[in-house]
């Protein structure tokens, strides 16, 4: 078996390609062959994925599209007559894009309207969650499989023991975190402004601490200039740490907080849980199929509601060691090797559902 990886975009730090490339080790595992390729690479990718243009697939390798943005010239891709599977991670709506990336903006709306043309096209189509797939279902989908993200925990080192009496205080009070690219849809400057509220009725001494690639420096610039307004020397925003430096920045918090307006599946939550940290999340998208009975999850909007559940999360030691016994439950539904049996299963039917319908013309 051969099995070529098709990505819309590759990045250092982007949970598709390093999916992806998790993929590729279990592929080698199998004794399978093949190689990654992507329409955009950024230069920090060092190699590891390969430019589209230079797929050139053997009769019989299966090619695994996953897709999060436009793909330049998708027909050609789609026209080759090698088995196909689409692994939908859906796609950020372009309005909220507009203002701060409107290249970004393109790409993404691109991209979702090239889903009815992939769904189309592809012998299965599967996605990382149930949100996901019922997307690829209105988009004409007869029939959906579910591989959620496979998440390799272990890199980011390892987790400290949480007797869950309370939050670790650091002599300069608690830390909020989320991680998340920098992004209008995520919603750091909501996030800033909720810890403005905690921290000034609840904890001066707080800090908040904000993880992810910018999605442009404009919009990155403007959450400085917030967080300088409402919270001055208390937020810390940084970009393009490594697995180790992001285990390190959970391990000194005390919280996770997602206030995130769209997620396809979101990754954060379950290395959260792999941290024992309770986590409060809005239940957008994906995120109420992935955090369970795990989260704290809150849909009032109103800044010294959400405040006050933070505080909550923080100082009731009962709740902590709760939601840390959940969190730790939640993650065998996402255990490494039971997801990539998953995936095997996927790739093989993929590849049965090809040479049937190679053999009669006619598509399962």
């Amino acid at each position: 078996m051969r099995v070529h990886q098709v990505l819309s975009g590759a990045g250092p730090h982007d949970a598709i390609t390093t999916e992806a490339l998790v993929f590729r080790s279990y592929f080698r595992r199998w004794e399978w062959g093949g190689a990654d390729y992507a329409a955009r690479i950024a230069p920090a990718v060092n190699g590891s994925v390969e430019q589209l243009g230079r797929l050139r697939p053997g009769p019989g390798d299966v090619l695994l599209i996953h897709h999060s943005a436009g793909v330049p010239r998708l027909h050609e891709l789609l026209a080759l007559p090698n088995p196909k599977l689409l692994l939908y991670h859906n796609v950020t709506p372009a309005s909220w894009l507009w203002n701060h990336a409107p290249l970004v903006g393109v790409q993404c709306a691109i991209g979702r309207q090239q889903l009815p043309e992939l769904v189309g096209a592809v012998d299965v189509a599967a996605s990382d969650s149930q949100f996901n797939a019922a997307e690829l279902r209105a988009r004409g989908a007869s029939r959906t499989e579910v591989i959620p993200l496979l998440v390799d925990l272990e890199r980011l080192g390892p987790t400290l023991p949480r007797a869950g009496a309370a939050a670790p205080k650091p002599a300069e009070g608690p830390v909020i975190m989320f991680v998340g690219r920098l992004s209008p849809h995520k919603r750091q400057d909501e996030l800033i402004r909720v810890f403005a509220q905690y921290r000034r009725h609840r904890e001066p001494g707080a800090r908040l601490m904000l993880v992810g690639d910018p999605i442009a420096p404009g919009y990155t610039d403007s959450l400085h200039a917030l967080a300088g307004a409402l919270a001055p020397g208390a937020v810390t925003i940084e970009s393009g740490l490594e697995a180790r430096e992001l285990g390190d920045r959970y391990r000194s918090a005390s919280t996770f907080v997602c206030l995130s307006e769209h997620e396809g599946f979101c990754i954060p939550l379950l290395e959260a849980f792999h941290f024992g940290l309770p986590v409060i999340a809005r239940p957008a998208g994906a995120v109420p199929e992935v955090a369970g009975d795990a989260a704290l999850l809150v849909e009032d909007r109103d800044p010294a509601v959400i405040a006050e559940l933070v505080n909550l999360a923080i100082t009731d030691s009962a709740l902590r060691a709760e939601l840390g016994r959940r969190g730790r439950a939640r993650l065998e539904r996402y255990a490494p090797d039971a997801v990539a049996q998953r995936l095997r299963s996927a790739v093989e039917r993929t590849a049965e559902v090809a040479r049937a319908r190679d053999h009669t013309g006619v598509r399962r």
